[in-house]
This record gives C-alpha cells, sequence and structure tokens, in this order.
C-alpha cells in the first residue's frame, strides 16, 4: 500500500481550518469556550493558522468526566481550538484512514452504523450455524502507542503530519504509552483504524463463514462449535502478540439461540431488542419527560430527542413497546406540528 504523501498543506489550509471551525461548533454553540473564541474568530483561526504552520499545536490540556450509559466510561474532551485542529486533520486523512478497512466494518464510517450492523448480522444468522462473538478489555485505555505509530506510518509518509499525529497520541495517556481519549475525534478514527489489520488476519488467513466489527465488537460466524473454539485461540494469540491487546472472556453460541450484538438479540428469525437495552429506552424516556415537564427543554427539543430514541429502536421487534410510550403521555412529543 503506497504511502501518502503531501498532506500537510492540505491540513493547514485556511479554508480547511475554516471548515473544522464550523464543525467544531455543531452541538458546542452554546458552550463557554465556543462563545468566546467566536468574539474573534478571525483573529483565532489566523493564530490557529500560524501554530500549526509551525507545528506549535500544544496538545493537551483534557478535562474529563464520567459517563455511565452504556456503562462507566471516562470522557476526556480537548479545548475548543485543539478540536477544532483535530477536525482539520481529518478533513484530510479521513479517506487515508479508510484505506485498510474491511468492507464489514461499520463503526465510524460514512453509510455505516450500527443498524447496518445489526443487519448484515442478522442476513448471517438465518444462514448460519455457530457464531464467536469477542471485544478488547478496555480498548481505548490499552491502546499502544507504538503501534498505533507503527501503523499510522504505514499510511502515511508526511513527516510533518506524522509530528501532528504523534503529538495528538503522546498527549494523553492512562499508562505509559497507552490509551486514547474517547472524547476526541480523531481517537474515533485511530480506534478504527488500530483493528484492521486484525480484520485482513481473521478474513484472509482464517477463513471464516461470515465476519463483521463495530470498533472493537466483532462477531466471527461459523459451522461448528469446534471451529469456534479454534479460532477464538487463534484471534487471542493475534490479539495479544500484534496489537498487544486483551480480549475479554468470548461468547460462544448458536444462531437459533440469538446473537446480542450492538444492544440488540439477533436471531434467525427476526431482531429483539435486548432487557438492558430496553431498561435504558424506559430511563431515557423518563428523562426526556422530566426534563420537558421542568420546562429545560422545550417541546421541539423533547420531540426530537423522543423520535431519536424510537427510531434507534426500531430496527426490532419493538411495536409494543414504542405504542406503550407513546401512549404513556409521550404522544404530544412525538407528533408536534
Amino acid at each position: 500500500m503506497k504511502r501518502q504523501n503531501y498532506l500537510f498543506e492540505k491540513i493547514i489550509d485556511y479554508a480547511n481550518i475554516r471548515l473544522a471551525f464550523l464543525k467544531a461548533l455543531r452541538g458546542n454553540r452554546s458552550s463557554s469556550s465556543a462563545i468566546d473564541y467566536c468574539r474573534n474568530i478571525d483573529k483565532n483561526l489566523t493564530i490557529l493558522f500560524k501554530k500549526m504552520s509551525s507545528l506549535n499545536c500544544g496538545w493537551g490540556g483534557y478535562k474529563s468526566f464520567l459517563i455511565t450509559d452504556p456503562k462507566l466510561r471516562t470522557i476526556s474532551t480537548a479545548p475548543f481550538e485543539q478540536r477544532i485542529m483535530h477536525h482539520s486533520i481529518m478533513n484530510v486523512l479521513e479517506p487515508v484512514l479508510e484505506r485498510p478497512m474491511i468492507h464489514h466494518s461499520y463503526a465510524c464510517r460514512k453509510g455505516k452504523g450500527t443498524h447496518a450492523a445489526v443487519l448484515y448480522a442478522f442476513n448471517q444468522c438465518k444462514t448460519k450455524s455457530c457464531f464467536l462473538k469477542l471485544d478488547i478489555r478496555k480498548y481505548f485505555d490499552s491502546i499502544d502507542h507504538e503501534v498505533l505509530k507503527t501503523q499510522l506510518r504505514r499510511l502515511i509518509k508526511d513527516k510533518k503530519v506524522i509530528f501532528l499525529l504523534d503529538g495528538i497520541i503522546d498527549s494523553y495517556e492512562t499508562a505509559p504509552g497507552r490509551g486514547v481519549p474517547i472524547g476526541n475525534l480523531t481517537s474515533q478514527f485511530f480506534a478504527n483504524m488500530y483493528l484492521a489489520s486484525m480484520d485482513h488476519y481473521i478474513l484472509e488467513k482464517l477463513r471464516p463463514s461470515a465476519y463483521c466489527r463495530y470498533m472493537d465488537d466483532f462477531v466471527i460466524w461459523t459451522n461448528t462449535q469446534k471451529q469456534s473454539n479454534d479460532l477464538f485461540a487463534q484471534v487471542s494469540e493475534y490479539v495479544n502478540i500484534k496489537l498487544k491487546l486483551t480480549l475479554k472472556p468470548p461468547v460462544f453460541g448458536k444462531t437459533t439461540h440469538g446473537l446480542p450484538f450492538l444492544g440488540f438479540l439477533v436471531k434467525d428469525k427476526g431482531i429483539f431488542l435486548l432487557q438492558k437495552s430496553k431498561r435504558r429506552v424506559k430511563e431515557r424516556m423518563k428523562e426526556i419527560t422530566a426534563l420537558f415537564y421542568q420546562k429545560s427543554i422545550t417541546e421541539e427539543k423533547a420531540a426530537e430527542r423522543t423520535r431519536s430514541v424510537l427510531a434507534a429502536i426500531a430496527l426490532a421487534r419493538t411495536n409494543l413497546l414504542r405504542k406503550r410510550i407513546i401512549e404513556k403521555g409521550e404522544r404530544s412529543l412525538v407528533t408536534i406540528a
């Protein structure tokens, strides 16, 4: 695979930086950091251009907070200016980092997503007998910096771009030489690309009946339980040695019993919602309703959030659940004129 060069000038192009600013602003217009930055936008973007041109970006200064849905995680966010820089870099590098990706990798990619991954899994469960479901233990916190840097150097030749990427990687760690912050835009792409070599190893060397991945959740379909056991041993060895990661305990099963995947239970006869996903939906609806009646959000915003929740579960057999949500007082939130 030919390495890409002459990328730096595209990244620091003023039009690209301004586009990156607009992307960083989405969903953050009311934040104090964005408001302060916008007060002198032309001056600030010029300063940013000079920083990036001189490779004096000053990465770091993360703010961290905990979330509990769907599980306990630490989210670390960079200052607003750095988020603009992340967007300016990924505007140019996204197609470069796409190059090693396989077709059935579904996270953080245009035209893919959770529903596409689940539909692919459903189609495989209709024709395959067994599955092996795997994911990585503490994935973002465990990514090895040196492995990641080596992977990036196989794709990118431009030394200035490598300098920028090394700075981002070195600006954060959960243990010496490990970890990328979940809150960074760049981390999503780094983490997705990090497992691309594993994808090719599984498909080209192990040749299972079928395979797909959504970030660090991946499923291998086989014809027998013995095949699943053998594949697990081989994948585990590759992940440990080549990627310096550790797999969680595997989930072996028959497709007729159902595959738990991305919040859904995928069976050969249909797609259902996992019980824990149902609980999260109900809790989310209670939260939206409470915010609405406390006048913390408008009716329009409540309706928007409700439609989002219902759309997320519409892929599964959830007609009764969605009907009950509406009947419990949410009808006014989803039928705004």
